[in-house]
């Protein structure tokens, strides 16, 4: 009887396991980013600390600005803008911890090149996303809190629009400043941290950052106190 020649078998199930696998990743995350999937994210533990931590660091970067600025350097100063603060721990915990939890999730989930994640990042999601919601935030609860809650009175609507003109003013030279620091940092974020983390990295840079925006963007309150005594 002659030998039979061995047949040689096709490896089917490696070769189909990955395609499998992609597609079981490709719709997660598209259950994920789903309108349901992220109402769902609004009640989870890692979503809510990060905006605590957001709001937490806001304020801590805050109350250092203005010690900086406070010519005692008391900590926290004796001439604290509590409206300013209050304005900077909202926009911390709802921007930077809360919008940027599901930003740089999405970017993870989207791009497996950090340097993607961090061009996207900072020259997409910052000009355009981040500022806007920032100048339409800030100089609106401080404007109200300055008036002691009635946002719509016409000293608030006076005051928000002197703080939009003054903080629009200062964006172009800010977001600058912004790329200087952010770049290096989120290089490393995007590169090296996991990604329940990020929020929490990128927060703790923030307390510096926060310090240099409240800098920036200090109350024309303050600068015509300064001219007044000059």
């Amino acid at each position: 009887m002659a030998l039979q020649k061995p047949r040689t078998l096709i490896p089917a199930a490696p070769v189909a396991l990955p395609v499998q696998h992609r597609t079981t990743s490709t719709s997660s995350t598209a259950r994920q980013w789903s309108t349901g999937g992220i109402i769902e994210q609004l009640s989870d533990p890692v979503f809510l600390g990060h905006v605590a931590t957001g709001g937490t660091l806001a304020l801590a970067g805050d109350v250092i600005a203005q010690t900086l600025l406070s010519e005692k350097n008391e900590f926290p100063p004796e001439d604290w803008d509590r409206a300013r603060t209050a304005a900077f721990v909202t926009f911390g915990g709802l921007y930077t911890g809360g919008v940027q939890h599901f930003i740089f999730g999405f970017l993870n989930a989207a791009f497996d090149d950090p340097i993607k994640r961090l061009l996207l990042a900072q020259f997409f999601f910052i000009p355009f996303c981040y500022y806007p919601t920032f100048l339409a935030m800030v100089p609106a609860l401080r404007a109200g809190l300055e008036a002691d809650g009635d946002f719509f009175s016409e000293e608030a609507v006076v005051r928000r629009e002197e703080l939009f003109g003054e903080t629009a003013s200062k964006i172009p030279a800010t977001l600058v400043r912004n790329w200087f620091f952010w770049l290096p940092v989120q290089f490393v974020q995007f590169s090296f941290i996991p990604v329940d983390l990020q929020v929490t990295y990128c927060a703790a840079f923030g307390v510096i950052w926060n310090a240099i925006l409240s800098w920036s963007t200090s109350s024309a309150a303050a600068v015509t106190a300064e001219d007044k005594s000059a």
